[in-house]
């Protein structure tokens, strides 16, 4: 009866045994690293998070600032519960993103501060929430592998290596890029050696601006409504004319017949400017002729006798008498 006893005692010692080892997880053993048992936890909603793992780690500017302690399905988001040491201030404002710090490492939950706001936020309390418009969720691995599969079976990866082998074909041998650099390299020391013509046509181009300021004014008044108007007045006056002389037109369709005109015309200026030198000639002679003989005969009709010499080579200017008588002056 005894055995009996001590049989089903061990039976049932044995059962608790086992039920306590299968409530134990994984989850539940001590974690390598700090535990942030004396920090305060947060709550973060996400749309999705797909495979974050417990313990994941919180990272802010750079450093571990807590882990992840649980995960939550809501009807609408994820609530991820993180738990943040007890040193570190986590500001209202903050925005949390999930990221892998390689292809195949694990997701961890980023806080990065907004750039944008300046204003100091408070900070969050125990049991504070960074709500869904503060989040960024990693997109669907099924959307990532289904854009990654129409990347490469549309063709795109053929079609940047056409594009490459079309750039190779194009791009010059050697000796053509060297003869290219020499002629870019002759033609900027050209460009230098002639700066001052650059500067010249630029001292133009800005005295041409300086101009066209100052004449800002005139420009304003011939777009403004009154030089619109004047405008309009310009056009019709041109209308009006060109109705009031219709023959404009005739003589501009019919007029061959003024070409003899202007041969005549151009002619007789020829004669005209060879006129105009003969007289400037003949200008000089009738000048000293009037100037110099008549007008002063004119002024004064006398003559003055200086010397009378007879026959004999006697000098007879001294009997004025005489002289007067042979002259018929006096009886």
């Amino acid at each position: 009866m005894r055995r009996r006893i001590l049989l089903l005692a061990s039976i049932i010692v044995t059962a608790l045994v086992a039920s306590s080892c299968a409530s134990i997880q994984v989850s539940a053993l001590p974690q390598p690293g700090k535990s942030y048992s004396d920090g305060y936890d947060i709550k973060l909603e996400f749309d999705n998070v797909l495979n974050l793992p417990d313990r994941a780690k919180v990272v802010l500017d750079g450093t571990t600032v807590g882990v992840v302690t649980g995960v939550e399905v809501q009807p609408r988001q994820v609530e991820v519960t993180a738990r943040i040491d007890h040193d570190v201030a986590v500001p209202s404002n903050i925005r949390a993103v999930l990221q892998q710090a390689t292809v195949l490492g694990d997701i961890y939950v980023a806080l990065e501060r907004p750039t944008t706001d300046n204003a100091a936020a408070h900070p969050l309390g125990p049991g504070g929430t960074v709500p869904l418009a503060q989040t960024t969720s990693p997109p669907q691995l099924e959307d990532t592998i289904a854009n990654m599969a129409n990347f490469v079976a549309s063709g795109s990866i053929q079609r940047i290596q056409n594009t490459i082998i079309g750039i190779n074909r194009v791009t010059p041998d050697h000796d053509t890029v060297r003869k290219l650099v020499s002629q870019v390299s002759a033609d900027i020391s050209d460009l230098s050696d002639n700066i001052d013509t650059v500067d010249l046509w630029l001292n133009g181009l800005s005295g041409t601006a300086d101009v066209l300021h100052n004449r800002i004014p005139s420009y304003q008044y011939w777009f403004s409504p009154e030089g619109m108007r004047s405008f309009d007045h310009g056009m019709s006056v041109a209308t009006y004319m060109g109705e009031l002389i219709p023959s404009v037109g005739s003589i501009y369709n019919g007029g061959y017949w003024l070409v003899p005109l202007f041969n005549s015309l151009a002619d007789a200026t020829g004669a005209i400017h060879d006129a105009k030198w003969a007289v400037e000639d003949e200008y000089p002679k009738w000048r000293r002729l009037f100037t110099d003989y008549f007008l002063p005969q004119d002024k004064y009709p006398a003559m003055n006798i200086t010397s009378i010499v007879g026959p004999d080579g006697r000098e007879l200017s001294g009997n004025v008498a005489d002289v007067l008588r042979i002259l018929g002056a006096i009886p």
